[in-house]
């Protein structure tokens, strides 16, 4: 999927004061990705940026608005390209990031991948960290989340499995001072220079600590690991993991497991099969954490 659009066609009084900041553009290069408009790299005469932009008033905003609140609440040392500054012109609101892509690569989360001691101090970093500050709520996050993977229980053997999870869990225990990213994996985690960088934060929110942790399981699963050696691997980046309540784990996983059933029937055809491959690893996840009861 490729809605994106490319620098030249940004409105010329946007792209000007874009250039106010970085000089003359030498080079552009439009990322292809699942959200639409602007998401391109910039090489210019005084500062290389990654930029995104999107009309201010439309509803496609909302993602980019809450990466932008997630970048300027991350501490400077957070496994994340910085927000270098952002501005509204014109009805557009532009963000600017540090330029990481460029000799980047996503991870390999496999066995023996020498990504994973990386990837797994950056996921513990995360989770050790709190924000002070208001923010959106992971509990109305992942209640969307909910409100469509609902509509897949209509069928037999994914009522039978999540149902039971679904109603016994108090979607409030998923409240917390945490900076969740929502949405961590390969699509989401680049290595450059053996540093990790989280990405695409527009599913953000303020959450309990262990969120991410859950979220990695079934990441760490699609891509060959046992549950059991997930789980050994979540203790590792945050040994408090291992005393996370199993409900809680449970309740996450159902929720987060339906709604990647619907995104593989009703989200965009591009990535059905990473959906459904997902929803297979947190079937796994459930049934793991269901037997540790």
């Amino acid at each position: 999927m490729n809605d994106r659009l490319d620098w030249e066609h940004l409105p010329p009084s946007v792209r000007d004061v874009i250039e106010d900041r970085t000089g003359t553009v030498i080079k552009a290069e439009t990322v292809i990705g699942r959200r639409p408009r602007c998401a391109t790299r910039l090489y210019a005469k005084e500062d290389d940026v990654f930029i995104k932009a999107v009309p201010a008033n439309s509803p496609a905003a909302e993602p980019y608005r809450r990466e932008q609140w997630a970048a300027r609440h991350l501490p400077v040392p957070a496994p994340a390209p910085r927000l270098l500054w952002s501005l509204e012109i014109d009805s557009w609101l532009v963000l600017a990031f540090e330029l990481v892509n460029d000799y980047a690569r996503h991870v390999d989360l496999r066995h023996d991948s020498d990504d994973l001691p990386p990837v797994l101090d950056a996921v513990g970093w995360l989770a050790a960290e709190r924000c002070a500050l208001p923010g959106p709520s992971a509990i109305e996050h992942f209640s969307g989340l909910y409100a469509k993977g609902r509509l897949m229980l209509d069928q037999p053997h994914v009522r039978d499995l999540y149902l039971p999870a679904l109603e016994g869990f108090d979607i409030d225990r998923l409240g917390g001072s945490t900076l969740i990213h929502g949405d961590l994996g390969p699509r989401t985690l680049l290595t450059k220079d053996t540093v990790i960088y989280g990405i695409d934060w527009s599913t953000a929110s303020l959450g309990a600590w262990w969120i991410d942790l859950a979220l990695l399981g079934p990441q760490l699963i699609a891509d060959g690991h046992s549950p059991e050696q997930a789980d050994e691997l979540l203790s590792a980046a945050a040994p408090a993991w291992a005393n996370t309540p199993a409900p809680d784990v449970i309740g996450l996983t159902a929720i987060c497991g339906s709604h990647r059933l619907y995104q593989a029937e009703y989200g965009p055809g591009s990535r059905r099969d990473e959906a459904l491959r997902l929803a297979h690893a947190c079937r796994t996840w459930l049934t793991h954490w269901r037997a540790r009861r």
